[in-house]
C-alpha cells in the first residue's frame, strides 16, 4: 500500500478484511500500522518489525540456526501479545549464511558461484530441473526439515502454527514443488503457507498441472494461509516471473483457485503489489 491513508480506507470499505503484518516493515511503520489493524491481525509474515537477514534452518551453521531460531521466537512472543495465530516464513536456502531481507543484497548473495551449477535460466536465476533432487539439495532440505521440526512442535505448544512457505523456483530456494509439501505433511509437526503465485510459477518451469498441484497441497488438510497474486510466466515462452500482480492479470486460472482454497478452509490473504481494491472484491464480493 501507498500509504497509512490507503490502508484505513481499505479497512473501512472491508470490514471482515484481517492482515497480515509483512517482513518488510520496520519498527516506525509497524508503530503506525498497529492502531489502525489492532484485532484484524491473523498472521505475521516473519521476521516482522523486519531484520537485516531472513532465517535460514537449512543451513549447517550452528550460530546461523541459533540466530535464526532466536529471532523467530522474538516473533512468536510478538504473536502472542496481539492476537496473532500464524506465522509465516520462507523455510531455508541452499546456502550456509543467513540471507539478506532487502531484495537487491539477496540476489546479489544468491548470485554466489556455488549456486551457479544449479541455475537453469539466467533470468531471474531460475533453478534447472533436477534442482530438487541433486544430493546438495537434498541434505539441505533434510536438515531444515530436522531444524524446523522441534520449533513448530515448541510453537505449537504456545499456540503458534509456523506455516513454510512454498518459495519460487530460483537456485538457491528451498520448498518449491508442491510434491515435497505432500511429502512433509506425513508429519504432523508441520504446517504450511501456500503461495499460489510461486506455485504457478514451479507449474510452469517443472511442466506439473497448476489446479492439480494446488489441490495435491490443499487436500494434505495443513494448509493454513495462502498467499493470493498471479504473474506472466509462461513454459511456452520461457518467461518465469514472480512479480505479484492482479490475480486477473494473466493467465493463472484464478477463480478456480480461490473456489478450491476456499472450500479448504485456509485463509486467503492478498499479496499483490498493485490493484489492491479490485483484488479484494474477488474475496467479498
Amino acid at each position: 500500500m501507498k500509504n497509512i491513508g490507503e490502508l484505513e480506507r481499505l479497512l473501512d470499505c472491508f470490514p471482515d478484511a484481517y492482515v497480515e503484518l509483512s517482513y518488510a516493515m520496520d519498527e516506525d511503520l509497524l508503530k503506525d500500522v498497529m492502531p489502525l489493524v489492532g484485532g484484524r491481525i491473523a498472521s505475521i509474515h516473519s521476521l516482522c518489525p523486519r531484520r537485516e537477514f531472513f532465517p535460514n534452518f537449512a543451513s549447517s551453521d550452528e550460530d546461523v540456526i541459533s540466530w535464526s531460531e532466536k529471532e523467530l521466537m522474538k516473533d512468536a512472543a510478538f504473536a502472542l501479545s496481539i492476537g496473532a495465530e500464524i506465522l509465516v516464513l520462507h523455510p531455508g536456502y541452499l546456502l550456509p549464511s543467513l540471507i539478506p531481507s532487502d531484495k537487491n543484497r539477496r540476489i546479489e548473495a544468491l548470485s554466489s558461484p556455488s549456486l551457479e551449477q544449479y541455475v537453469g535460466i539466467r533470468d531471474g536465476s531460475i533453478c534447472c530441473n533436477d534442482y530438487i533432487f541433486t544430493p546438495e539439495y537434498r541434505r539441505a532440505f533434510s536438515l531444515m526439515c530436522r531444524n524446523l521440526s522441534g520449533i513448530s512442535r515448541k510453537l505449537s505448544d504456545m499456540g503458534i502454527r509456523l506455516a513454510l512457505e512454498n518459495l519460487n523456483p530460483r537456485a538457491g530456494y528451498m520448498l518449491i514443488h508442491p510434491d515435497e509439501m505432500v511429502a512433509l505433511s506425513c508429519s504432523e509437526d508441520f504446517y504450511f503457507t501456500l503461495d499460489i503465485g510461486h506455485l504457478y510459477v514451479s507449474a510452469e518451469l517443472f511442466g506439473f498441472d497448476f489446479l492439480s498441484g494446488l489441490k495435491k497441497v490443499l487436500d494434505t488438510g495443513r494448509v493454513v494461509t495462502t498467499h493470493l497474486h498471479s504473474n506472466p510466466s509462461s513454459r511456452r515462452e520461457g518467461l518465469f516471473t514472480d512479480s505479484h500482480q492482479s490475480l486477473d492479470g494473466f493467465s493463472m486460472p484464478y477463480e478456480a483457485s480461490l473456489s478450491l482454497i476456499e472450500r479448504s478452509g485456509a485463509n486467503m490473504m492478498l499479496e499483490v503489489v498493485d490493484s489492491i481494491e479490485h483484488n479484494l472484491c474477488f474475496l467479498f464480493p
